[in-house]
């Protein structure tokens, strides 16, 4: 597919230069906007989770970055085995710590999510990482790290595709025009969106899966959700488990002022048994009372396309036509 044909279809545009203030101020903090990547640029891929198990899936992450014009090289424990783990905490946390560090290095994409990202935590050199901001990109399980570098960083963080990733046309596209390009992206779904409220809302992007999401209440990495839109998406999970975890949100006060709210794709999540309630129905009990702008069904998550969302970037949601258009870029 020609990249205006794809344009036209999922709505990525973009401006041309580039913006001269490299922060943007959200919730009383000031958030460094990374440098943008051009071709020729070096991306690494650590494994702060779960274990890649096959070459070949190296390989295509390989294949897929250098498509971009990017280097690439792996951390030096993406292949090890602890568990369920790519390494022991330390050993995936040396890698993170690491490329942060290492000048040459000029973006990070996680291998993949699964589990893991909370334990390596305490191992990581915030300090360190705070004086070297650069992209990084993941989702799933590297919500975690999104939020706390996010939040302890201070700098812009990338809701996006993993190395193993599927990486659809629609992904690429994505992540060349937010990461790359430096574009005021405006995201337009492949798919149906459903409007949950109508409306337009502003705000920074605050979000990420909705499990992780929950587990960093409490913590010393939860978002600040005040006057934000809100999204969420999530994987092989029940309806009352969503239930559960937007019940959740509510009472600890995370849904309390969000600006609007996008639920994404809830991948391979079991139908509703009966009596009980679909998905649909229960976003529709936490979030309609709220009477702010609202969409589900978003191209976010676990299903091949997903977009790449800049947390913390001022963006704005047109609930009717289900778009997402940032409104400055991520990067600079």
């Amino acid at each position: 597919m020609q990249r205006s044909e794809f344009l036209k279809i999922a709505g990525i545009g973009a401006v041309s230069g580039l913006i001269q203030n490299t922060v943007h101020s959200v919730n009383n903090d000031l958030l460094i906007k990374p440098k943008r990547l051009k071709p020729g640029d070096t991306v690494a891929l650590p494994a702060p989770a779960g274990i890649v198990f096959q070459e070949s899936d190296f390989t295509k992450m390989r294949e897929v970055l250098e498509s971009f014009g990017l280097n690439v090289v792996f951390g030096e424990f993406v292949r090890e085995r602890f568990g369920y783990f790519s390494g022991t905490d330390d050993e995936r946390a040396k890698d993170l710590n690491r490329f942060f560090s290492d000048p040459d290095i000029d973006a990070i994409v996680a291998v993949r999510g699964g589990w893991g990202s909370s334990r390596i935590l305490p191992f990581l050199d915030f300090d360190m990482i705070r004086h070297n901001p650069k992209i990084f990109c993941g989702f799933s399980d590297i919500t975690t790290l999104n939020l706390a570098f996010l939040k302890h960083c201070g700098f812009i963080t990338f809701h996006g595709p993993n190395g193993a990733s599927d990486w659809t046309v629609l992904t690429k596209e994505s992540f060349k025009a937010v990461l790359m390009d430096g574009a005021e992206a405006k995201f337009k779904s492949r798919g149906p969106v459903k409007t949950i409220v109508s409306g337009v809302a502003e705000g920074p992007l605050i979000g990420g899966n909705l499990t992780i999401l929950t587990t960093a209440l409490g913590t010393s990495y939860q978002p600040s959700t005040k006057g934000a839109i809100l999204f969420l998406e999530d994987i092989a999970e029940p309806p009352y488990k969503i239930d559960r975890m937007l019940t959740h949100l509510k009472a600890a006060g995370a849904l309390d002022g969000i600006s609007g709210f996008v639920f994404g794709k809830c991948t391979n999540c079991a139908k509703p048994s009966s009596p009980g309630f679909s998905n649909e129905e229960i976003i529709g009990h936490h979030i309609k009372p709220l009477g702010i702008p609202a969409v589900s069904g978003v191209d976010i998550g676990h299903d091949p396309d997903n977009f790449t969302l800049p947390l913390g970037i001022a963006a704005k949601l047109d609930a009717e036509s289900g778009i997402i258009e940032l409104t400055e870029p991520g990067v600079h």
